[in-house]
C-alpha cells in the first residue's frame, strides 16, 4: 500500500485566507450566525486540506479519500485505461490545478476523475506496477 498526499495550489490557500478573513470580521462585529457559517466553511476547507490523499492498495485498488466529511472513491487499477495531464478547473478531489486525468472503465462505458498527487511520477509508477497496460501521457 502506498499513500500519496494531494498537491495544494495557491488558489486553495487564497480561498482559506478569504473565508478566514470573513470569519474574523463577522466574529469582530458579533454576527453570530455568519460567524458560525464561516467557521464551518473554514473547518471543511482545512479538513479537506489535511485529509485528501490517494492510496494505491496492494489488492489493486486506487482509493481516493477526500476528508472525513465527503465521500471518496475507489477504482480498480485493472480498469484504468489512461493517465494524462490536465489543468481543467472542474470540481474534483484535487486541491491544485496541476492535475492528472485518470480515465477508467466503469461497467460498459468510460469515466474519468481528476486528482493532484504531490509526486505525480511516483504515483504513475505505482499504478503501472499493478497495470502495465495503462497509457500514460504526462
Amino acid at each position: 500500500m502506498r499513500t500519496f498526499h494531494t498537491k495544494v495550489g495557491w488558489w486553495y490557500w487564497g480561498i482559506i485566507a478569504l473565508f478566514s478573513c470573513f470569519l474574523f470580521v463577522c466574529f469582530w462585529f458579533h454576527e453570530l450566525l455568519l460567524t458560525l457559517l464561516f467557521a464551518v466553511i473554514v473547518i471543511f476547507l482545512i479538513e479537506a486540506l489535511i485529509h485528501t490523499q490517494y492510496v494505491v492498495t496492494a489488492d489493486g485498488k486506487l482509493v481516493i479519500e477526500v476528508g472525513r466529511f465527503m465521500k471518496g472513491a475507489s477504482i480498480d487499477v485493472a480498469q484504468i485505461v489512461s493517465i494524462e495531464k490536465s489543468k481543467f478547473p472542474e470540481s474534483a478531489p484535487a486541491l491544485s490545478l496541476d492535475r492528472l486525468k485518470i480515465t477508467y472503465r466503469k461497467r460498459s462505458f468510460k469515466d474519468y476523475i481528476l486528482i493532484s498527487p504531490q509526486n505525480q511520477e511516483a504515483f504513475v509508477q505505482a499504478l503501472l506496477k499493478q497495470n502495465a497496460s495503462i497509457k500514460v501521457n504526462i
